[in-house]
């Protein structure tokens, strides 16, 4: 896409899990760009949350040079400022040689928004690759067994297998000394996957409970929105007058009327 953005633009989403280098690709195609300037872009919750604010913002970036855009998590947008990066990016073609880069988790590539860009999927990397980014990181240092349990417990995410390898001493490392338990700690995960480790809030859980609830009984792909609302409202008390609505769960995306 970087050799053709010049000439005719184009768009990418990249999608993948915490770990497997969404944002460590942004970067590089950032760094990587030489044919005009680079915007990062994300949500303004000063600005209006609409595709012609968007592509107008695209529009005075590029001052009529290629212009490469890198969005990262979008998945972490609100929907309106989503709906309307999805939207912007239907219409690139008016802003000019516009390169559109977005990321998002894996689990929100068919985000409706957003389901029109084509995606390219990160892998965890093929134990090959793992264990020659170990022997990097340890300089053939780690002892076999260590070795062995480093790579199973990071199953191919190399963030996670950078951030488990810094967090053992050298003795550790060696196999001198017991390594921790967990392997994999609550503080490692939430560095290396951020909000996406941190427990739901009660909304949220009891969200995602009566909508796999409600999956499973209906065994399909999908679940009335409506009926949702209506078995949530039963377990919860109303609202308090004039409360904003509660943000959807990340996991979960609306089309329509179904979840």
């Amino acid at each position: 896409m970087l050799d053709g953005l010049p000439a005719h633009g184009g768009r990418l989403l990249l999608a993948g899990e915490p770990g497997l280098g969404r944002t460590t690709l942004l970067q590089w195609a950032a760094r990587s760009f030489r044919a005009g300037p680079v915007l990062h872009l994300g949500p303004d919750p000063d600005a209006p949350a609409t595709a012609r604010h968007l592509l107008d913002t695209l529009r005075a970036a590029a001052g009529g040079a290629p212009l490469l855009v890198c969005v990262d998590d979008a998945h972490l947008w609100d929907a309106p400022a989503r709906s309307a990066l999805g939207r912007a990016a239907e219409h690139l073609g008016s802003a000019g040689r516009v390169g559109l880069l977005v990321s998002v988790a894996s689990d929100r590539a068919a985000d409706p928004d957003l389901a029109h860009l084509p995606v390219v999927r990160l892998d965890p990397l093929a134990p090959p690759r793992a264990a020659a980014l170990l022997d990097d990181l340890t300089d053939g240092a780690a002892a076999p067994a260590v070795r062995e349990q480093l790579l199973a417990e990071a199953e191919g995410n190399p963030a996670l297998l950078v951030a488990l390898t810094r967090r053992l001493s050298p003795a550790e490392l060696r196999g001198h000394r017991p390594l921790p338990r967990p392997l994999a700690d609550a503080a490692t995960l939430v560095r290396v996957a951020g909000a996406a480790a941190v427990a739901p809030s009660a909304h949220a859980r009891d969200m995602l409970l009566t909508v796999a609830a409600a999956l499973r009984a209906s065994d399909g792909p999908d679940v009335d929105a409506g009926l949702v609302r209506d078995a949530l409202r039963r377990r919860r008390p109303a609202r308090e007058p004039g409360a904003r609505p509660e943000a959807l769960p990340g996991q979960l995306a609306r089309d329509g009327d179904r979840l």
